[in-house]
């Protein structure tokens, strides 16, 4: 990873159950990860250490704000962060491009997928 960033993951749901499960399997795989269950609170962190984080991994539909503008937001703040989009519902390709994700899940999520994802996703970064 590059030496400029500590590579440091956020999970945005807001579910709290879903982000103790991600968190926990992420650093079990060696990750440096942030869990917010609440986009607002996890933009306020964002903000303040946005250098500090490569990728971002969020809910699409969430209380108080959704995915969508999330990553507008976050995109603001920094283009080099990626955002992975998670789901149990479909959106639409149109959204994909105008967000400029990098990847989009549909829940459920079978853990052994979800770390390849983030590796797969982290090797693009350190290539970059």
């Amino acid at each position: 990873m590059s030496s400029q960033r500590r590579g440091y993951i956020a999970i945005i749901d807001d579910e709290n159950d879903i982000v103790e499960l991600f968190s926990e399997a992420l650093k079990a795989a060696g990750f440096n990860v942030r869990g917010f269950d609440d986009p607002v609170t996890a933009l306020e962190d964002l903000h303040k250490h946005h250098s500090e984080y490569l990728l971002v991994l969020t809910d699409v539909r969430m209380r108080g704000m959704d995915g969508l503008h999330l990553a507008k937001l976050i995109h603001q703040m920094d283009r080099e962060v990626r955002i992975i989009f998670m789901s149990g519902f479909e959106i639409s390709d149109d959204n994909i491009q105008e967000t400029q994700i990098n990847e989009f899940i549909k829940k459920p999520i079978h853990i052994a997928e979800l770390v390849n994802i983030i590796k797969n996703n982290l090797i693009q970064v350190d290539t970059s």
